[in-house]
């Protein structure tokens, strides 16, 4: 019995201290196309998720306005936030040759410019001093 409950009283601390160290987070999302589509919205948390398209949090959002904002609790960290606008409503990322995308997309640190690059180059820090995330939509340019 005296295992148990000692597993369990430690179980509760751990748990009570993750959610101590959520942050509410703002994700501000420029140059919505009103009406142009559903945007899907995936935040990673690291490397792997990021390269396997395995969202840390992933949602939708209804384009009613040109900048959108969205909150969200995450834990301390580092992340990316990648976005992109259904434009055709098929629910997913059309792209052309070369996987270039034909669909607005917005990347955290990303200038629509060849590329976007790994999660190391476009992460970004969530902590008490960063509290919002800010996201450009727009058209991939290839270099």
């Amino acid at each position: 019995m005296g295992k148990k409950l000692i597993f369990l009283f430690a179980f509760i601390l751990i748990t009570v201290n993750s959610f101590a160290n959520n942050i509410n987070v703002t994700i501000q999302i420029n140059g919505v196309n009103v009406g142009g589509g559903l945007l899907y919205v995936a935040v990673y948390s690291n490397e792997t998720g990021y390269k396997n398209k395995q969202a840390f949090v992933s949602f939708t959002l209804n384009p009613d306005n040109t900048r959108l904002n969205h909150s969200l609790e995450l834990p301390e960290g580092e992340y990316v936030v990648s976005i992109f606008q259904d434009t055709n409503n098929d629910g997913r990322l059309n792209k052309a040759i070369f996987g270039i995308p034909t669909e607005p997309v917005g990347i955290t640190n990303y200038n629509h410019r060849g590329a976007p690059g790994n999660f190391n180059k476009l992460k970004i820090p969530v902590n008490s001093n960063s509290t919002t995330i800010i996201v450009n939509m727009g058209r991939v340019r290839p270099l």
